[in-house]
């Protein structure tokens, strides 16, 4: 019997097939200067037209209308091209491209399989769609990312450029495994979040470096984000430069850098199970840190200590640059060292060792831990409650680090004291959530 609707396959893949294109288009008519620009509606159908001549061509085998509509969309960018160049005497191919592009990620939604129950959306889609978003993105934010740019230097543009290079050389020759006496070492998943640790560390020294004006919070919130310790010590250095002017502004914006750090290493933790299981307790203490950072910022505004008005004297960002080739190695190789003690304790001490490591390799770096333990917990190595007390405990050796840090960089006790009370007080609500998973008061199943 003749079927009267469309499959949900067929439904769901000519609406993408619009979809990716409508939203380039979106952006580009949000800048049109004239009737005759390009906008949603061409955008969109040119996709689609990618999408169903590449379907046909799936179904029949036959390429002719393929052909036709790759000749049609060639005749309309030519067409587009000449009017944009000698007749209205613009520069710049940006529109071009994109809509050239619109057309390709239409089609790619046509040649994709019919994906396989319980997926909905093919790889190819996916990937139309991911790109899609992605040209969204670059295009919405021009001037931003171009501000960005401008914001870093020529030397460090290139150190970037390097370590961009070197990441991308090595990526097809690292092993997915080594092994290391008795233990096997997944030195391509550390190398992959080394990698992302980077990028992120990336991103936040570019926010940090165009908004370092804006105040000493702002530096330690994102700064926290790349590097919680050397974000602190930056911090003291500054407080120490300026006259020790402003003990309590620092001390906040040092537990600022605590509160991302804890978030970022949640944020590790879900990349890598993302079952969610050692995410479900390790959510509490977050809430714990959280909570009491923005109590302790209330009553510090409450008690009139913060001023409005900002430093005149910017902060260094130079300690938390992740573009100098040297800086990014020693990340790189206090991560990887502190991954295989941790693996190396867990081997020899079973989950007793991954508890050490937690306390011995929170104060270099909590998130090598973490990610250990959830890797150890993904690969059924270690059980769901060591995982857990293991997340927990690293994120709090980190907490109190920061008055390691402090006391290194600034020997006067004030700013010690008042960094050391509010990691204290952070550490003494986790602890006590530690105390109470340790009686068995909630379960960890």
């Amino acid at each position: 019997m003749q079927e009267l609707f469309l499959s949900p396959d067929l439904v769901i893949r000519i609406l993408l097939g619009f979809a990716v294109g409508a939203l380039i288009g979106l952006e580009r008519q949000k800048r049109m200067r004239d009737d005759h620009s390009l906008g949603v509606r061409t955008f969109g159908l040119h996709s689609l037209l990618g999408c169903l001549a590449a379907y046909s061509f799936t179904i029949s085998g036959n390429a002719l209308v393929l052909i036709y509509a790759t000749a049609v969309s060639l005749i309309i960018l030519a067409a587009q091209v000449f009017y944009k160049l000698f007749r209205t005497m613009r520069k710049g191919m940006t529109t071009t491209i994109v809509f050239a592009l619109s057309f390709v990620l239409g089609a790619l939604v046509g040649l994709d399989s019919v994906p396989v129950a319980p997926n909905i959306i093919g790889p190819l889609q996916l990937l139309s769609m991911t790109i899609s978003f992605m040209v969204f993105l670059v295009l919405g934010f021009k001037e931003e990312l171009a501000s960005a740019v401008a914001m870093v230097e020529r030397d460090e543009l290139i150190s970037a450029a390097e370590l961009g290079v070197i990441i991308l050389f090595l990526w097809p020759l690292i092993p997915q495994s080594v092994q290391i006496g008795p233990i096997e070492f997944p030195i391509f998943q550390i190398y992959i979040l080394v990698v992302i640790l980077l990028s992120i560390s990336f991103a936040n020294y570019i926010l940090v470096k165009k908004y370092k004006d804006k105040g000493t919070y702002f530096f330690g919130l994102f700064g926290g984000f790349a590097n919680s310790e050397a974000t602190v010590s930056s911090l003291t250095d500054f407080h120490c430069r300026t006259g020790r002017k402003h003990p309590d502004r620092i001390a906040l914006s040092s537990m600022f850098a605590n509160l991302a750090m804890v978030i970022r290493n949640a944020a590790l933790i879900l990349l890598i199970d993302p079952t969610i299981a050692i995410l479900r307790f390790y959510a509490v203490p977050v809430i714990i840190l959280v909570g009491l950072g923005l109590i302790r910022g209330l009553m510090v505004r409450r008690s009139n200590i913060i001023e409005e008005k900002e430093e005149e004297e910017e902060i260094d960002t130079t300690k938390i640059s992740p573009f100098e080739f040297s800086a990014a190695l020693r990340f790189a190789v206090v991560f990887t060292g502190v991954s295989l003690i941790s693996l190396f304790l867990q081997e020899f001490f079973s989950d007793a060792g991954i508890i050490l490591a937690a306390i011995v390799g929170g104060f270099a770096s909590a998130g090598a831990v973490v990610a250990v333990a959830a890797i150890a917990f993904s690969s059924g190595t270690i059980v769901l409650s060591t995982a857990v007390f293991a997340v927990i405990i690293a994120t709090t050796m980190s907490v109190l680090n920061k008055i390691i840090y402090v006391f290194a960089t600034d020997r006067d006790p004030v700013l010690a004291k008042k960094v050391a009370m509010d990691s204290l007080t952070l550490a003494a609500g986790v602890v006590i959530y530690l105390l109470v998973l340790a009686s068995g008061l909630i379960h960890i199943v």
